[in-house]
């Protein structure tokens, strides 16, 4: 997640800085409050189609809960729209408190294939290019037999991999970040899922705050993998040392016809 912060942040941590404990809790308390009241009233807005407007399932429930208190006072949840269980989009509802930036969705297509994204029936998002390309994982084996192997197997390769983020949040000339796996998939393939074995959807994070993706996903004879940003920093990922795919820095964020959007919306 991406926002641009302003001469404001400076005055906002004057600020911050003569309130208690207490008093800083209180406000986050509040502002988590209404963030997760705008975010309940937001979800249904959206609905996502494929290739010959078919539905795909935008899934009610939030994937996570995210801050990302080196940023400012953040909050957010993620969501993810399937497609006969295999996940097509994800998206991020936040609102930015501070810096005062509002209230925001973010959406990347998981899919080579045709999407539109529409926001109380409107059509407001459209990628004319695959949002992800899967590609082998290096020397990764067939999928093991059980669920529970094929998760050993999934956190073993999510390991290997690293990512290294340009963040300008807080710097105009960018500050090199370091990303945190999160352990857990996020989401995992339901049983019996047509075209693949298993599957699973991991982040690497600032905070609780997911700035890329990795989805593993497992064939009959190999896993695959694939990569979508949710930072619109310069992004460096590795997959055991080696550099497997750089995303330059984007400099339009709001564009329809784009794979990744962030947008400013009204409640």
């Amino acid at each position: 997640m991406r926002f641009v912060l302003s001469c404001c942040v400076v005055v906002g941590l004057s600020v911050l800085a003569g309130l208690s404990r207490g008093e800083e809790a209180t406000a986050d308390s509040a502002e988590v409050k209404e963030t997760r009241r705008l975010i309940d009233a937001e979800l249904p807005r959206w609905s996502f189609q494929t290739a010959g407007k078919r539905e795909v399932k935008l899934e009610p429930k939030s994937l996570l809960r995210w801050s990302n208190p080196g940023t400012g006072r953040v909050f957010g949840d993620l969501y993810v729209a399937t497609d006969e269980g295999r996940p097509v989009v994800v998206m991020s509802l936040f609102y930015a408190w501070q810096p005062a930036n509002g209230f925001h969705v973010e959406l990347h297509s998981l899919t080579a294939g045709e999407l539109t994204g529409r926001r109380a029936g409107v059509a407001t998002w459209s990628p004319s290019r695959p949002g992800m390309v899967m590609k082998g994982v290096p020397e990764s084996g067939k999928p093991a037999g059980t669920a529970v192997a094929r998760l050993a197997q999934m956190k073993a390769m999510a390991r290997e991999f690293s990512v290294v983020l340009e963040d300008r949040r807080v710097s105009d000339a960018g500050e090199e970040q370091a990303l945190r796996l999160l352990s857990q998939p996020l989401y995992r393939y339901p049983a019996g899922m047509p075209g693949a074995v298993d599957g699973g959807l991991f982040a690497f994070a600032l905070g609780t705050d997911p700035e890329i993706f990795v989805l593993l996903e497992g064939r009959e004879t190999e896993w695959q993998y694939g990569l979508v940003r949710m930072n619109d920093g310069a992004l460096q990922v590795l997959y055991e040392g080696k550099e497997v795919q750089r995303f330059e820095r984007a400099t339009e964020r709001d564009h329809e016809h784009d794979p990744y959007v962030l947008k400013r919306v009204t409640p």
